[in-house]
């Protein structure tokens, strides 16, 4: 099953795609197990566009059957975040000047079936809708992505204004896309940089239970 999945996708055949994921979920298959199946085969879309064997187009394509894939009955059905299973809220967004979303959409797909609430406020976001954002939604983490290298500036922008605010605290920050490693981690002033999603999403679960943690101890 898994890699037939991992073929389909990296294929761009969108029909298949949908429909061996849904013989695997009727076959059992955890939505996490189906995710990183997902996730291997448009590992590999990308490795194919960094060759040149696929172009742009294809890139969002991949995008687009992933998205339609996380958006099956069936698999909203089984990642579906309730009151009773939600471990925290995650605010997820592509910085100011950037308009890519794969990757980000990724990681929320995986945040979600973990448990976290996500709030997504999509790409090319400016500085002042994310401040707005932080004070109605009330995320415990904010996820931020980025392909270009200027986009460390703007990502490195919002940590500055949560420290004017002196709200920076409030907040746990990981932020992944190319241009991510752990010096750009250090010059952004984010918690945690991420360049594997599994591990970006461990990392969320940790900072959640730390939060309890420190939560019960206060009481």
């Amino acid at each position: 099953m898994k890699h037939s999945i991992v073929r389909s996708i990296e294929g761009l055949y969108e029909d298949r795609t949908l429909e061996l994921v849904r013989i695997a979920i009727r076959k059992g298959f955890k939505p996490i197990e189906i995710l990183k199946w997902l996730q291997i085969g448009m590992e590999r879309v990308g490795k194919l566009y960094e060759t040149s064997d696929y172009f742009i187009a294809d890139l969002i394509f991949a995008g687009i059957i992933f998205q339609e894939v996380m958006e099956l009955d069936e698999l909203e059905a089984l990642s579906k975040v309730t009151s009773k299973n939600k471990i925290g809220k995650l605010m997820l967004f592509s910085v100011f000047g950037d308009c890519h979303d794969i990757g980000k959409n990724i990681f929320g797909s995986f945040a979600k079936t973990a448990g976290f609430e996500i709030i997504d406020l999509g790409t090319d976001v400016p500085l002042n809708k994310v401040m707005d954002a932080l004070k109605t939604m009330k995320p415990d983490i904010i996820g931020m992505s980025g392909m270009q290298q200027e986009t460390v500036y703007e990502m490195r922008a919002l940590v500055c204004e949560l420290v004017t605010r002196n709200i920076r605290d409030d907040y746990r920050i990981i932020i992944g896309g190319t241009v991510v490693d752990d010096k750009t981690g250090q010059i952004v002033g984010a918690d945690y940089a991420a360049k594997d999603v599994t591990k970006g999403v461990e990392k969320c679960k940790i900072w959640m239970q730390e939060k309890a943690s420190q939560k019960n101890n206060g009481k």
